[in-house]
């Protein structure tokens, strides 16, 4: 979906002034080199009921509802359409259809959605209701998860064990039948830590509008493309240690006595998206050190070509994009102190309003 001239004209006029105008939250002007900027505005946002504690995945459905995942409450809640009310739909539990955490939700075929926990996936169809559930092998820290056109699923995220051969690479296809692997591929992240190298490897992985795969590494920075989801003719879009250093990998993963911690609270890529007019958006949550978190949206050209790098002042963990071309995000709430989800605008536009905009999704 093009973005109209209404919404157009609003985002590069917000990005000219450098303010807050129309509702969009931006940061500072771009160099010269990056002569397009992101606005970003919210639709709608909610705060649960009571509260979420961990949003972990979101996913709109045909009818506009949006589900959204609550890792520490083991819960799945289900938002109207516009953003008003909200109810639980599934809860933790060992029978059918119920979960163990949540670490992602995505679309799935002809309609319906595919929920993974802790034990594998829970696949619903279109009307909602419980299908199946796949168990799945010993793949952990999930940065991210795909539908294949014939019903597989793409993980992307490091192996769990250390000696095993999968440990060497950071996305893998899974059956969709009984959650077996069958192929991996993508380097696993550099470093001489293992636990270091399973929590980092990987990163947001979103498909391709030609049937092919986006991989957003979580650092450093580096998007890769393959050109299908079985890890075919892999190209580099871009890299660039300036904004998302390999020295990042070491606040992954904090040391203690008697053992390890993983922290949230390190600067990463978080999402990747291939926009309707083929530029790739990426999200990167930046954790600096002295405290506090905002965000990075960056728009790279197909040749590799960082278009715009505009800062945001919420740090919006993105989950997915929608049909009506949206986005739906999580974030902490300093106002209300607590955890908000939301339904968001996005407008790309040129800071000299002369040369028009990138357009929207």
């Amino acid at each position: 979906m093009k973005i109209d001239a209404t919404s157009l004209a609003r985002a590069a006029a917000l990005c000219a002034l450098g303010s807050a105008a129309a509702g969009f939250s931006v940061g500072t002007q771009p160099t010269a080199a990056q002569s397009f900027q992101v606005g970003v505005r919210e639709i709608w946002s909610a705060y649960g009921d009571p509260g979420w504690g961990e949003p972990r995945g979101m996913v709109q459905w045909p009818d506009g509802t949006v589900w959204v995942g609550d890792s520490q409450a083991s819960e799945v809640w289900e938002i109207s359409a516009d953003g008003a009310e909200s109810r639980r739909v599934l809860r933790e539990g060992e029978g059918p259809g119920e979960l163990k955490g949540v670490s992602w939700i995505v679309p799935y075929q002809d309609g319906g959605v595919v929920v993974a926990d802790a034990r594998g996936f829970l696949f619903f169809g279109a009307d909602k209701r419980f299908v199946r559930q796949v168990k799945m092998g010993a793949f952990s820290e999930q940065a991210g998860v795909v539908a294949t056109p014939d019903g597989d699923l793409v993980v992307s995220g490091g192996f769990r064990y250390e000696d095993h051969d999968l440990a060497r690479h950071a996305v893998h296809r899974i059956d969709r039948k009984r959650g077996w692997h069958v192929k991996s591929w993508h380097p696993a992240a550099g470093h001489p830590q293992w636990e270091t190298v399973r929590v980092t490897s990987g990163g947001p992985i979103a498909p391709a509008s030609d049937g092919g795969l986006w991989v957003s590494d979580h650092a450093p920075f580096r998007i890769t493309r393959y050109s299908d989801l079985m890890g075919g003719g892999a190209r580099l879009l871009i890299q660039d240690e300036d904004v998302v250093s390999a020295s990042e990998r070491e606040r992954a993963v904090t040391y203690r006595p008697g053992g390890y911690g993983v922290t949230t609270r390190w600067t990463r890529s978080i999402f990747v998206h291939e926009m309707e007019d083929g530029n790739v958006l990426n999200v990167v949550k930046a954790w600096p050190e002295d405290g506090g978190a905002s965000g990075e949206w960056l728009v790279v050209s197909p040749d590799g070509r960082l278009l715009a790098r505009t800062p945001v002042a919420k740090s919006y963990n993105v989950w997915s994009a929608t049909p009506d071309g949206h986005y739906l995000a999580s974030y902490w709430d300093d106002r209300s102190l607590q955890m908000a989800v939301a339904k968001l605008e996005v407008a790309v536009a040129s800071t000299d309003s002369s040369t028009g905009g990138l357009g929207r999704r």
